[in-house]
C-alpha cells in the first residue's frame, strides 16, 4: 500500500507494505538509513522505477523478509545477511566505520577516555542484533577496557536509538558508524574514528533474496549500484 510516491519508508517498522510488480522493495539495517534513502532516490530519479525501504536492526530485517515476500532486496553487513540464508547474491556497497561520539557536554581524545569519570552512561548497539554493537564490543575487548566499563554500558536496539540519546544528553558517549556521526557533527560533541584493527572489518552489501530477484526492477537495482552516481551517494555518507 503506497500512494503513488516515488519513494517512502517505514522506520524500524516490522510491517510492510506489499510492493506492486513494477517496484522494488527493500530491507535494511536502520543505522544505513540516510544512505540507502538518497541511493533509492537516485535510483528512481534515473530509473523511473518505484521503490520503497524499511528498517530495523538486522534480527528485525531478517524476520521481515521471511514474513513478507514482496522484499527482494537486503542491505546491511555482510557478516550478518549471510547466516540467514536468504541471500542469491551479494554486491558490495561500502566499508563500514566504527566512530565513538561524546554529548555536546564532553570531549573525546582518546578511547580510554571512556574510563575517566565523566563518562558515567556509554551507550552501544545491541550486540546481537547491530554489527556495529558487535564492533564496539569486540574493540572494548581487545583494548582492555572491557572490564572497566562494564558498569557504565548501556546496550539499545540500534544505532540511530545511540544517537537519540546522545542529543538528549541521556548518555555521556555512545558508539554509531560513519554515517550516523556524519549526521551528529553539530548536534554532539568531539567524535572519535576507532582504529580498524580494533574490530573486524565491516562490509556493506546489497543481497538479492532467493527466487525474488529475477524481476525487471530488481534488476535494474542491482545494476545501478555499480555506478558513479551510486558510489557517490556511498562515498558521501562515509561508506
Amino acid at each position: 500500500m503506497f500512494r503513488r510516491l516515488f519513494l517512502c519508508c517505514a522506520a524500524l517498522a516490522l510491517a510492510v507494505p506489499a510492493m506492486a510488480a513494477d517496484g522494488v522493495l527493500v530491507a535494511a539495517g536502520a543505522g544505513y538509513r540516510k544512505p540507502v534513502l538518497e541511493l533509492l532516490q537516485a535510483f528512481t530519479s534515473a530509473t523511473g522505477i518505484k521503490a520503497e525501504a524499511s528498517f530495523g536492526n538486522m534480527k528485525q530485517v531478517q524476520v521481515q523478509a521471511q514474513q513478507n515476500p514482496d522484499i527482494s532486496v537486503l542491505i546491511g553487513d555482510r557478516a550478518f545477511l549471510e547466516p540467514m540464508q536468504l541471500a542469491q547474491t551479494f554486491e558490495r556497497l561500502g566499508k563500514g566505520q566504527l566512530v565513538l561520539v561524546a554529548s555536546k557536554a564532553h570531549a573525546l581524545k582518546d578511547l580510554a577516555d571512556l574510563s575517566l569519570p565523566q563518562f558515567q552512561r556509554i551507550a552501544v548497539p545491541d550486540r546481537n542484533k547491530a554489527v556495529y554493537g558487535k564492533a564496539a564490543f569486540t574493540c572494548l575487548e581487545r583494548s582492555g577496557l572491557a572490564a572497566a566499563l562494564q558498569g557504565k554500558l548501556l546496550e539499545v536496539s540500534t544505532v540511530p536509538q545511540v544517537s537519540a540519546y546522545l542529543l538528549t544528553e541521556h548518555v555521556d558517549a555512545g558508539f554509531v558508524n560513519a554515517t550516523e556521526a556524519q549526521s551528529l557533527q553539530g548536534k554532539a560533541g568531539s567524535s572519535l574514528t576507532i582504529a580498524q584493527d580494533c574490530y573486524d572489518p565491516i562490509e556493506l552489501s546489497m543481497a538479492a533474496i532467493h527466487g525474488r530477484a529475477d524481476n525487471a526492477a530488481t534488476q535494474a537495482l542491482l545494476a545501478f549500484i555499480a555506478t558513479p552516481q551510486a558510489r557517490a551517494v556511498m562515498q558521501r555518507h562515509g561508506l
